[in-house]
């Protein structure tokens, strides 16, 4: 009924790819097939699950959909809003002082795939290990 509009609002439509380029998946359909979350919906989801701080930061990152940020900036960047709420930094020094900025992201992925239990942040030694057991596998 308002196809017009559509148009009008979406803007021309893409010209059609020739048989002989290569074929680019536009973002939208990258979004959707990759389950991507926004910083803010990271951070909206942390802080609901977690009324109160948690001392199992990274699992608390990681249930609210941290695994699916795009890059490791953006991954700073919820960490940096959820300490602006009064929780402490959800990441553990230990991981922060061993794995740069691109490998933490890596490593709430990696973490997210082996459903890694608590009890391997109980401190320093078992965090190491988790780490070593991350670096070994990729």
């Amino acid at each position: 009924m308002f196809a017009w509009l559509k148009k009008l609002v979406s803007g021309p439509a893409p010209p059609a790819a020739s048989p002989d380029s290569p074929r680019t998946v536009p973002q939208s359909d990258l979004r959707q097939t990759l389950q991507v979350a926004t910083v803010w919906q990271v951070v909206d989801r942390f802080l609901t699950q977690n009324p109160a701080p948690t001392p199992l930061g990274v699992h608390a990152l990681v249930d609210a959909g941290a695994a699916n940020l795009l890059d490791a900036s953006e991954l700073i960047q919820v960490c940096e809003k959820i300490q602006e709420h009064g929780y402490q930094f959800p990441i553990n020094p230990t991981l922060i002082n061993e794995l740069k900025p691109p490998e933490l992201l890596e490593f709430l992925r990696w973490h997210q795939q082996h459903d890694v239990e608590p009890e391997y942040y109980a401190n320093e030694a078992t965090i190491r290990e988790l780490i070593e057991r991350f670096r070994a596998s990729g």
